[in-house]
């Protein structure tokens, strides 16, 4: 039995521009995810550890990140332990990549970086293995990844890796480094160690074509990160095991808001479950009472400390107030019949800015806090 850890989409150096003052912490997570992914082949003696493309988020990278990289996969090394690499679409082999500027293969004697335009491949007659790998030369690509795959020695087991798109019908782009499940079939390949999406999924049982996911959250991941734990069996049988490695966590919230009588509640849904380390997508949609107030940048502020990251986003729209027979209250029917024929006149940010007028004015004739 051969043991595998296949990972992709580690992204180091990712700027995280949307996390805001958070961005830093979640750069210094990647890293130390990355070390966990290293220690877990160590503890887990795995024979060989795969990179299916984008370790790096960029062919820019500040000499920490080069570092990090060097001293990992030398540690690998310490243990017997090769690692084959591919670039991928966020480091592609391109005139500028980091894989031209920096040695790592000089610098780490046990690493193998599929360089070649076409599929190439790397034997390891002590594992009986040979790896095939072929580099992404730029981030969009009509080439399969997969053309013109076949076993290509008399070892016992043989891996692809590739980075791209698995193809969906009237789902994937055409020029997203594309492959289709018949090449997979055809590969003769006992295994194929895919990168580019960033969640776990199994494109075919025969042979085996699974997706890592990346092991730490980056945007547009919606689980946490793993990676995978392939068993290569004797008898020809494959066993995949995911193993979830990173920190975050991310979920996302539709809240229907016309079920909600004031901000207090809206709060309180929006903070079901939050934890340090989530990261929380919340969408409000539905009619809400013209009295409830909905600032979505208040809403991050004064919740925001207790997750990771949260943001709201407000697809929501007050009920149009009615206007009463209550002679006492003149001012606030005559407010409210002005706003409504605003609103009725109005159309995209200028009717969003009213409607938000008509909650905030009740809310204060009413003699409510707003701020």
């Amino acid at each position: 039995m051969l043991r595998i850890l296949h990972t992709a989409d580690i992204h180091l150096g990712a700027r995280f521009s949307g996390l805001g003052n958070k961005g830093i912490s979640q750069r210094q997570q990647l890293k130390a995810t990355f070390r966990n992914v290293i220690a877990t082949a160590v503890d887990e003696r795995v024979g060989i550890v795969l990179v299916a493309g984008d370790l790096f988020d960029a062919n820019q990278q500040p000499q920490p990140s080069v570092d990090l990289v060097v001293e990992q996969f030398n540690l690998l090394k310490e243990h017997n332990i090769p690692v084959c690499l591919i670039p991928g679409t966020h480091d592609p082999l391109d005139s500028s990549s980091i894989y031209r500027k920096v040695d790592f293969e000089g610098r780490c004697a046990n690493v193998k970086i599929f360089a070649e335009e076409h599929i190439s491949y790397k034997e390891y007659p002590d594992l009986d293995l040979t790896v095939y790998g072929k580099p992404n030369l730029s981030n969009r690509s009509y080439v399969s990844p997969l053309k013109e795959l076949k076993p290509l020695t008399s070892s016992k087991f043989h891996v692809a890796m590739a980075h791209g798109s698995f193809y969906i019908p009237e789902k994937t782009a055409e020029d997203d480094h594309v492959f289709r499940l018949e090449e997979i079939r055809s590969s003769g390949m006992t295994y194929l160690a895919l990168g580019h999406w960033h969640e776990v999924y199994a494109c075919s049982e025969n042979p085996p074509a699974w997706y890592s996911g990346p092991p730490e959250w980056i945007p547009n991941q919606r689980k946490r990160g793993a990676v995978l734990l392939v068993s290569l069996l004797d008898s020809g049988g494959v066993n995949v095991e995911p193993r979830e490695l990173g920190l975050r966590d991310y979920d996302e919230l539709e809240i229907d808001v016309s079920g909600i009588q004031d901000r207090a509640a809206l709060e309180a849904r929006i903070s079901e479950g939050a934890s340090q380390n989530l990261v929380r997508k919340v969408t409000l949609r539905g009619l809400g009472d013209a009295g409830l107030i909905v600032n979505s940048d208040e809403l991050e502020t004064e919740l925001g400390e207790a997750f990771f990251h949260l943001s709201v986003t407000d697809k929501s729209h007050p009920t149009l107030a009615e206007v009463t027979e209550d002679g006492e209250r003149l001012v606030r029917n005559r407010f409210i019949k002005l706003m409504n024929e605003r609103i009725d006149n109005s159309e995209g940010e200028e009717k969003d800015i009213a409607e938000n007028a008509l909650q905030y004015g009740i809310a204060l004739l009413d003699g409510k806090e707003v701020l």
